[in-house]
């Protein structure tokens, strides 16, 4: 029998839902070639532990002569299954097998089986050898690759990427060690993109108290990941203007913070407040005063680099984080954001002239905290507004 016709007896005995696999001696064991998915199906445990290993073990041992009929394997530590097997009579010495399960072990793994493919979730067990032993079809709805391209390898010889295959085989090991279940979230390109998944690997104990394979379910939670970002993102962000919100502009100050201490680097602050909003408020209406801020966000967010962050702190008052710059630089962002918003009524941008009072400071050694900067720049504030109230 040629390889073509052997792969061709393969694939009709796929058709017909048959656990059948080509397996061929290379140096002194005994190797896979293909399979059937129905053979990845059953060596999957069920009450007895059946790895591919350990059948591979048997076959090599009772490798039957080329010239030989077929030969009925009984399998050790399965008593429910047995195998047979062919020799094709081909220069490559392969050998044709089918493994045959007792009617009432069938019918427990059939029903057991269409559960495990019909699961939403990624299924798939590995050996000690963290190859894949079996995958259901839930890995072709979700992430666009065919289980059988998984099956008899191991994560690196299916390419993955090289981050993903050391964190999975580091999971299967701690698992395999402890014998207890062991989790992960990671995230993985598809054909439809990025996708994040939570990972569960739980061991599987043979009847000797061994552990031959271990179980992973992959549960795909990329909407729960883009869920929890929005909520992030509300949760520090000003509906209003869309800037960064006290809360949100706090963690980024802190963020910042701690690189300037590590890293010796400069962060500024100015503390911007509208003078006399009250009075747009009260001459024009609630709606003008908060296009007003709106527009004001607007000039703030020109007016700065991608690197600084802005927040508006609440009512009137906004902050800017300056990173990497010396306090000149910091100066000559407080008096541009001066000047643009001093000239947003001379535009048809505000209802009346508006200024606005802005104190600076720069982060300094001598602060405990980001509670000693805002407070210094708190007050550098409150002395600008002083002086204008003075000069009227």
């Amino acid at each position: 029998m040629q390889v073509r016709a052997a792969n061709q007896w393969l694939d009709w005995l796929s058709v017909a839902k048959v656990p059948a696999f080509l397996c061929r001696h290379d140096g002194d064991r005994v190797v896979l070639v293909a399979a059937t998915p129905e053979f990845t199906d059953a060596l999957m445990p069920g009450d007895e532990a059946l790895t591919e290993i350990d059948l591979l073990a048997q076959v090599a041992s009772e490798w039957p002569r080329r010239d030989a009929g077929p030969v009925v394997m009984h399998i050790a530590g399965a008593p429910n299954l047995h195998c047979v097997l062919q020799p094709l009579g081909h220069p490559s010495g392969e050998c044709l097998g089918i493994l045959h399960a007792t009617e009432d072990h069938q019918r427990h793994n059939d029903s057991f089986y269409a559960i495990v493919q019909q699961l939403p979730d990624i299924v798939a067990r590995f050996d000690r050898d963290h190859r894949h032993l079996f995958v259901n079809r839930a890995m072709q709805r979700i992430v666009g690759i065919d289980p059988q391209a998984f099956f008899g390898k191991t994560n690196a010889e299916l390419g993955m990427p090289d981050h993903l295959v050391e964190v999975w085989k580091s999971l299967h090991s701690r698992v395999f060690e402890t014998g207890e279940p062991a989790e992960l979230e990671f995230e993985f390109e598809t054909e439809q993109g990025p996708k994040h998944f939570l990972c569960r690997v739980v061991p599987e104990y043979a009847a000797d108290g061994t552990i031959p394979t271990i179980l992973s379910t992959s549960h795909d939670i990329t909407q729960l990941k883009s869920l929890q970002r929005q909520l992030a993102l509300l949760a520090s962000t000003d509906p209003l203007t869309s800037l960064l919100n006290r809360r949100g502009f706090t963690e980024a100050l802190e963020a910042e913070a701690a690189r300037a201490r590590s890293s010796h680097v400069q962060l500024s602050l100015l503390l911007i407040d509208v003078n006399d909003f009250k009075v747009v408020n009260d001459t024009f209406g609630h709606l003008a005063g908060d296009d007003l801020l709106v527009t004001i966000g607007e000039v703030l967010r020109r007016e700065v680099r991608d690197s600084d962050f802005v927040g508006r702190l609440g009512g009137d008052e906004f902050c800017v984080g300056i990173v990497d710059s010396d306090g000149a630089r910091a100066r000559d962002t407080a008096d541009r954001i001066r000047q643009r918003i001093s000239t947003l009524g001379a535009q048809g941008l505000s209802p009346c002239d508006v200024s606005v009072s802005i104190g600076l400071a720069t982060y300094a050694d001598t602060d405990r905290n980001v509670a000693d900067l805002v407070a210094r720049v708190d007050q550098a504030m409150y002395r600008e507004k002083a002086r204008r109230t003075d000069a009227r």
